[in-house]
Formats: C-alpha cells, structure tokens, sequence
C-alpha cells in the first residue's frame, strides 16, 4: 500500500506517502491536519485507483 492515513499527536489525520516518505498533495493540498473521515477515504480511494496523489515535492509542472 503506497498511500497510509496516520494520526498525528493532535488527534488530526494525514494521508502519508511510504515511497516517498513524505505527506502526500492532491489537487493542489498537502493532505495535513484531515478528519479521520477524509483521511481514510483519500488513502481507501487510492487503493482502488480512484485518485491520482502526488508526493509533495514532486514537478507538478509537466
């Protein structure tokens, strides 16, 4: 699994990116500081290839 939702000290969510090692973007939001709810979905939707989740930091120029 590329994409994990993990729960940070503050009881807030963030989608996490194990090949990159870094929080991961979609649609222009590093995806920090999320409600379990929509951390769980982004991470469950991108399992089933519903998502396209870039690591933060990468070009999104191209």
């Amino acid at each position: 699994m590329r994409f994990v939702a993990l729960q940070d000290p503050t009881d807030r969510w963030t989608v996490f990116d194990t090949a990159n090692e870094e929080p991961a973007e979609f649609g222009g939001r590093v995806l920090i500081g999320l409600t379990s709810h929509e951390a769980l979905r982004l991470a469950a939707n991108d399992e089933a290839g519903c998502l396209e989740i870039n690591a933060l930091g990468s070009d999104q120029g191209r």
